[in-house]
């Protein structure tokens, strides 16, 4: 039984019909790792075909929760088969944010660490040019912190930095986790959420036999 003093996380994952291959892959590491925590840590994924957009998608996910901790995991984008424990004993001191680090690469094969920290305060690059983010969307923060703010698209911007622009004054306290703890795969030819228009319908949403996994009830069948 699920001892119901201990947090709960829910792990969102917007999906594209056109890259089932890249949620597969995502699944077959992420689901594994639920099982031993008995439910209180699940995933809750959108699958659709270029509509709504990805910022409504990620807002409403945000709110078709009612878990402790949220946190985003792109379905292009990697985690690391000890992710799921880190972070289960990181939200167990109940911080605002979970930090940790990074790995991103590109197509051409340029790859660097970022490190995600409260300690920060903002996105950027330190004077001997290595990377570093306060906050984004791929960290665990708890629930009623991260619905204080909304994704939206703005001229110049992403939907994820218009959020993070709202929600870094909400987060004080963090427990940070120095490994590797995803791997942000940037793709030119896996951007599509870019060009809506340009996606290709598949119809056929793919049944997961997971008991802690579920489809948002909105998501495309």
């Amino acid at each position: 039984m699920t001892d119901a003093t201990l947090p709960t996380w829910t792990i969102l994952v917007p999906t594209l019909g056109q890259r089932e291959h890249l949620f597969a892959r995502l699944m077959g590491v992420l689901l594994p790792q639920l099982g031993e925590y008995e439910g209180r840590v699940r995933v809750l994924a959108w699958r659709n075909n270029g509509y709504p957009s990805i910022s409504e998608i990620r807002d409403t996910l945000l709110v078709s929760t009612d878990a402790d901790y949220v946190s985003f995991v792109d379905d292009d984008d990697l985690v690391p088969e000890y992710y799921v424990a880190e972070i289960v004993n990181a939200i167990g001191e109940r911080p605002d944010h979970v930090g940790f680090k990074m790995e991103y690469s590109t197509d051409d094969q340029h790859r660097e660490i970022v490190d995600h920290s409260l300690r920060w305060g903002k996105w950027g690059r330190t004077l001997d040019g290595k990377l570093h983010r306060d906050v984004t969307h791929v960290d665990p923060i708890r629930r009623d912190l991260a619905t204080r703010a909304r994704f939206a698209v703005r001229p110049g911007r992403a939907e994820d930095r218009v959020w993070v622009k709202q929600v870094r004054q909400h987060l004080a306290t963090e427990v940070y986790i120095d490994k590797i703890m995803y791997y942000y795969l940037f793709r030119e030819d896996t951007t599509a959420w870019r060009e809506p228009k340009k996606i290709k319908h598949v119809p056929g949403r793919p049944v997961i036999d997971n008991p802690y996994f579920s489809w948002h009830s909105d998501s495309d069948a």
